[in-house]
């Protein structure tokens, strides 16, 4: 039979390397280590820790070169969406701990008042920080801070 992993697995794994890319542990232009080694660190499974990857890919964080591995870009990406610009805030704000673990986030009208945007724009940002892992939505009460936001 095989091995179930627990859901969110990648969210966490994409956040660890995530927070090594931030903190220079991984600076630009490095390598990151191959999929086995990753599978063998984590305990997980090469689907989980692809999921992560193309995560990271996703984000702009990491780059694939075919047969050779993937690496910390040199050059930062550039923000593409008005979400994503609004995201990035965001992020930047949990990760300088203006923003703490459990804190309460502005609402999707107070976010997109602030930044003259639809709700519609404000809920994407929030999703794309659920899919981090960065933000936690409790139905009817708004979207707190994770607990287990790596530093």
């Amino acid at each position: 039979m095989a091995r179930r992993t627990a859901p969110g697995t990648y969210a966490r794994i994409a956040n660890a390397l995530r927070q090594r890319i931030t903190d220079g542990t991984y600076a630009p232009g490095d390598q990151l280590p191959g999929e086995a080694a990753l599978c063998a660190e984590f305990g997980v499974a090469r689907n989980t820790v692809r999921r992560a990857l193309s995560t990271l890919e996703t984000d702009g964080l990491i780059t694939a070169r075919p047969g050779v591995g993937r690496f910390v870009p040199t050059a930062k990406p550039a923000v593409h969406t008005r979400y994503e610009s609004i995201a990035a805030d965001l992020r930047r704000h949990i990760e300088s701990g203006h923003y703490r673990p459990g804190d309460l986030l502005p609402s999707e009208a107070r976010l997109a008042k602030r930044y003259g945007v639809s709700r519609h724009t404000a809920r994407h940002a929030f999703a794309a920080l659920e899919e981090a892992g960065l933000v936690t939505c409790v139905h009817g009460k708004g979207r707190y801070v994770s607990q287990d936001v790596p530093r």
